[in-house]
């Protein structure tokens, strides 16, 4: 399985084209530029993660332990999860997918656990959630780049908790969360169904 259409990067790309994570923007000097810079840092490394699966079938087969959703629902859950809080905060007015935002809103519950009856239920297929994802990170970048509230034409914007594009940030982090949980189911997958992504970092020499 090879992600299509990752965003064109000028930033977190190294001289041997691997990628990197970069720093997370100071919230005190936002700007446009420097939000968007690490919103496609952050969506073109989690695209990335999910092209080392080789085929489909991980994507849809629940980790030997039964105690996580199968990958296809954390595919569609970061993004998800940008436009639902965007919908609150009130950046955006209208879902991409409501009822994919509805199936792929909530994770597992770790206090409860009455919620994997997910992994029985009929999930959409790759490409829809890839199409799925495609249009969430238009419909962000277009918030990033028009949403009056990160006019940056007078300076750098403070970002904090009462600001709507909290709600942005918040999806950053989360997404970074779950790069990192995925990596590790990803560890748990049988070898022959991962493979190494193009522009994934080498081993390190200690490895």
């Amino acid at each position: 399985f090879i992600i299509p259409s990752l965003p064109h990067l000028t930033q977190g790309v190294d001289e041997n084209g691997t990628m990197r994570s970069l720093p997370l923007p100071n919230l005190s000097r936002v700007t446009r530029q420097s939000a968007k810079e690490y919103f496609d840092n952050s969506w073109t490394l989690y695209e990335t993660l999910f092209a080392g699966l080789k085929g489909e079938e991980y994507f849809y087969r629940p980790p030997v332990h039964g105690l996580r959703h199968p990958q296809i629902f954390y595919y569609g859950h970061t993004p998800c999860l940008y436009i639902n809080k965007l919908r609150v905060s009130g950046v955006l007015n209208k879902p991409v997918n409501a009822y994919f935002e509805s199936i792929f809103e909530v994770g597992v519950d770790e206090m409860l656990w009455d919620d994997m009856h997910k992994n029985d239920m009929v999930w959409p297929t790759v490409s829809e959630v890839h199409e799925y994802r495609k249009k969430v990170y238009k419909a962000v970048v277009d918030a990033i780049m028009t949403h009056p509230s990160l006019d940056d034409s007078n300076g750098p914007v403070t970002v904090n908790q009462e600001h709507p594009m909290w709600a942005l940030f918040m999806g950053f982090e989360h997404e970074r969360i779950h790069f990192e949980t995925s990596s590790v189911l990803f560890r748990e997958a049988p070898y022959h169904l991962v493979q190494t992504p193009q522009n994934w970092p080498s081993l390190h020499p200690s490895a």
